[in-house]
């Protein structure tokens, strides 16, 4: 219920809700692993 707070505001806490803040949230892990991995590059290669 938690992400769905977080993602989804004021949205009651069905099955649905939770799926789509469930994906959400690992959405934006995965794009923050990729921006992460990508800032490491950079600041490697200068």
């Amino acid at each position: 219920m938690a992400l769905s707070s977080r993602w989804l505001p004021g949205q009651e806490p069905t099955p649905e809700v939770m799926g789509t803040a469930r994906w959400l949230e690992d959405e934006h892990w995965k794009r923050m692993e990729i921006a992460v991995a990508n800032g490491i590059v950079h600041a490697l290669n200068g």
